[in-house]
């Protein structure tokens, strides 16, 4: 970060100067006398300072609660305590300051400055050497603070009282004594092997700024120096002393106090803006950077956002649990990150989803890294006893070409990843324009569809199924149909699915099922031999638990018998819940109402659920029958679709027949009934009736 080099920059500029400060300072004419108020002035403040911040070290140890309080803070806490003690009595013993006890002097002064620079080394060195073990272990915790204040209040009043008792340290107009040098070169020393032992343990020393807290003890032990040279107390090598401590103090609050207060707010930001399971950027921080990349790219260095989703995750979850799924996305994350250049930004967007950012990269860059993941992806990934295997689907948009904003660029990519899942999964989609395009008309299409039921501009168009050995009507299937105001007519094929995805399928379901029945009953009291309806029921109404139950109050409702109803389900449908779809199917049996597979032969095909449920009819799906009776593999596939239907008991239904050849080979193959439009397209209910009508004119002739 900007401002931490700043700042580390600035300490190793003042190591630096303190080299030919000290050897001005070293030759005692340089040595600049300062009148006494000025000098104590100067002095008060920046004692004050290291006064403060000795305290907050302090409180730093022993003010946090005691499930994170570690008991090397803990011991620092208590050296600092002493430190700060000692700091106030050698501030009040300076010549100038009211006397305290006995009579001030230097001598005074510089016992308790010692006295604060050894207590300070001590806890220095117990801070590095001590385990960030918790303090809850140590039975008398909660009073080593006051123990230290006792020891170091017993040893203050001694020195206060009787502070001659003490070989002396400074004499007026001859300087410091040898005892008093000896004694700073031991303090000077002790700061230097500290950091080197804070060099060597570096690696063990967690919850503290290393470098700042290096630069403190050197700029400590640089400080001992010119309190080694200086002559007079009032003097320029005194005050560089001093100024060099609060250099030191400044560089040790931050490395100690200012650390433990922001550690709880970075660990909480980074809680906001990280995933917990992969440990990765989340949603939000990519979200944030990415509003940043697009704010400062320009058209000569776009950038570039790839939105990879793993293909079928959810099996891995149903088949093997949770926890191997929790793993196993670790272990893509971690595989993802390897593979991406050092530059790029990686975060996890949602549940088996991750997007990455590359600035200053063109679209071909971009490409190049989505390949390169689909390879990396294709190997196994070894999870316990477990070898996995999973693919991945890739979106990729640029900025500024594809988009003009980070929501739009993300939305884009959605649609990307979309289409390439669509497209068979384990693809790379490119966004395009005309991508951009089917998502505004996806949009404009769930924006009318909901107001689509309640305006009535949806109807029931109905196509007849025919015998085909007599030409009988057998009955009808219900097929919806949308007439918009604004949009016109719209294609089945584009709002079923969208009604899908957006869950309107429910009501629009519930609505088709109540006008089928109603439309047929209508037809029964007309006294038209309408045969039965069949009515199409999505994946989403199948799995609804009442659907038995909203089933039977629609037929309650509209008079039509249980067995004028018949259900088409898809094989997917059935199959994709085994155990929910058989209690189901046999709740409608008991209704007494027929079920059809629709599109039969385009699914799982299998002949297991067949023989468990309670299935009435096949019907076979129109891809098989375009091409028949010319193509081999259709021709073979039909023909063993109705053998199969007739051994086990099934009504065959032929869906899309369109030709005399189609239903010539129908009908020599055995099958029981055709829907095309050789016999007739959906009709509305008037149609129908005109339709059945003809029917009773030509059976009454």
């Amino acid at each position: 970060m900007p401002e931490y080099k700043a700042h580390r920059r600035a300490g190793i500029f003042l190591l630096a100067a303190s080299i030919p400060l000290l050897l001005w300072q070293a030759v005692t004419a340089n040595q600049l006398a300062i009148s006494a108020p000025t000098f104590l002035a100067a002095h008060s403040m920046m004692e004050i300072f290291a006064i403060i911040v000795a305290a907050l070290i302090f409180f730093t140890g022993h003010g946090v609660q005691e499930t994170v309080r570690s008991i090397r803070s803990m011991v620092l806490g208590s050296a600092f305590l002493a430190v700060a003690l000692f700091d106030i009595l050698h501030f009040l013993s300076y010549l100038g300051m009211p006397d305290l006890i006995t009579p001030n002097s230097p001598h005074k002064s510089v016992l308790f400055w010692l006295c604060g620079r050894f207590a300070a080394g001590v806890g220095l060195l117990a801070y590095v050497l001590l385990p960030e073990a918790s303090v809850a272990r140590f039975p008398l915790r909660r009073h080593a603070w006051i123990g230290v204040l006792f020891v170091m209040g017993a040893l203050s009043y001694g020195l206060l009282a009787s502070p001659h008792s003490v070989p002396a340290m400074y004499v007026t107009g001859q300087g410091q004594t040898t005892l008093k040098i000896t004694l700073e070169w031991l303090v000077f020393g002790f700061y230097l092997a500290i950091a080197a032992l804070l060099y060597l343990r570096r690696q063990r020393i967690t919850n503290c700024d290393i470098e700042s807290l290096m630069l403190a003890l050197l700029l400590l032990a640089a400080g001992e120096l010119f309190f080694i040279v200086y002559v007079d107390v009032t003097s320029t090598a005194n005050l560089l002393g001093h100024l060099y401590k609060v250099f030191a103090y400044y560089f040790l609050y931050r490395a100690i106090y200012a650390e433990a207060v922001s550690r709880p707010f970075r660990q909480m930001r980074h809680m906001l803006s990280h995933d917990d399971l992969t440990g990765l950027p989340n949603r939000a921080a990519f979200n944030d950077r990415l509003n940043l990349a697009v704010s400062r790219a320009r058209q000569d260095a776009p950038c570039a956002v790839l939105l990879l989703d793993l293909d079928h995750f959810q099996n891995v979850n149903d088949t093997l649990g949770h926890e191997q799924g929790d793993l196993l996305l670790v272990a893509v994350a971690q595989r993802i990150r390897a593979n991406l250049p050092k530059a790029a930004f990686m975060a996890r967007f949602s549940g088996d989803e991750f997007v990455i950012l590359l600035e200053h990269a063109p679209l071909e860059r971009a490409t190049q890294v989505g390949q390169d993941l689909l390879r990396t992806m294709s190997c196994e990934f070894d999870i316990g006893n477990d070898h996995l295997g999973i693919g991945a689907s890739i979106g990729i948009v640029t900025y500024p070409t594809d988009g003009e904003s980070a929501s739009m660029l993300m939305r884009y990519a959605d649609l990307a990843l979309h289409r390439a899942k669509s497209s068979g999964r384990n693809a790379l989609v490119v966004f395009s324009r005309d991508l951009s395009e089917e998502i505004q008309r996806r949009v404009l299409l769930e924006a009318r569809l909901k107001h689509a039921l309640g305006h009535n501009e949806l109807a029931l168009h109905y196509q007849p199924k025919i015998e085909i050995l007599s030409g009988r009507l057998m009955g009808w299937e219900a097929l919806l149909r949308w007439q918009s105001p604004e949009l016109g007519a719209v294609s089945p094929d584009e709002f079923i699915p969208i009604a899908e995805q957006c869950g309107l399928i429910l009501p629009i379901g519930d609505w088709v099922l109540r006008e089928a029945c109603r439309q047929m009953r209508t037809w029964q009291e007309m006294g038209l031999a309408a045969g039965s309806m069949a009515v199409n029921l999505s994946t989403r109404q199948f799995r609804q638990k009442n659907l038995a139950e909203d089933i039977s109050a629609a037929l309650s409702d509209t008079g039509l018998a249980p067995g004028d109803l018949e259900l088409e389900l898809t094989e997917s449908s059935i199959m994709d819940h085994l155990a929910s779809a058989a209690a189901v199917l046999a709740e409608l049996e008991q209704l007494g109402i027929r079920i059809a597979v629709d599109d039969f032969g385009t699914g799982y095909s299998s002949l297991s659920y067949l023989k468990a449920f309670s299935i009435h009819c096949l019907k076979i799906d129109r891809s098989f029958i375009h091409d028949i009776p010319g193509d081999d593999n259709d021709t073979a596939i039909v023909r063993a679709i109705i053998t199969l239907a007739g051994s086990l008991g099934l009504t065959v239904v032929a869906e899309g027949v369109e030709t005399e050849a189609q239903l010539a080979y129908l009908r020599a193959n055995h099958c029981d009934q055709v829907q095309g439009f050789l016999f007739s397209r959906p009709l509305p209910p008037d149609d129908c009736v005109s339709l059945m009508r003809a029917g009773l004119r030509r059976a009454a002739a």
